[in-house]
């Protein structure tokens, strides 16, 4: 009576053990606190106006940017996971700000990296 027991128990805890160590291997969601955060009362260290033919932006890791759209303007000050090289640009935005579809993309700050 024990081996069979023992056959049925073995997979079962094999694959437990194989799912807990694959959870490790999967990328945790993103999101968009990984990036850095909106700051107020400040200027960026440049500004960056989007138009309606704006795809993309090019921005370095550490640095603070005031984004201009449509008459209205956010800053944001980028502390990206060194996982993150890009960001859509609605993600940082403000939720009651229409953002066309930019894309972010961070580069590594040349400073910090060893």
């Amino acid at each position: 009576m024990k081996a069979p027991t023992r056959t049925l128990f073995l997979p079962l805890l094999l694959a437990a053990g194989f799912a807990a160590g694959t959870a490790h291997a999967m990328p945790k969601p993103f999101s968009p606190l990984d990036t850095g955060m909106l700051v107020t009362n400040t200027t960026g260290d440049r500004s960056l106006a989007i138009g309606p033919d704006t795809r993309y932006v090019n921005v370095t890791n550490g640095e603070t940017i005031t984004f201009t759209l449509n008459g209205a303007s956010f800053t944001y000050a980028f502390d990206a996971w060194n996982t993150i090289g890009v960001v859509d640009l609605s993600a940082i935005a403000p939720r009651d700000l229409k953002v066309p579809q930019v894309r972010v993309y961070i580069a590594p700050n040349p400073v910090s990296q060893g």
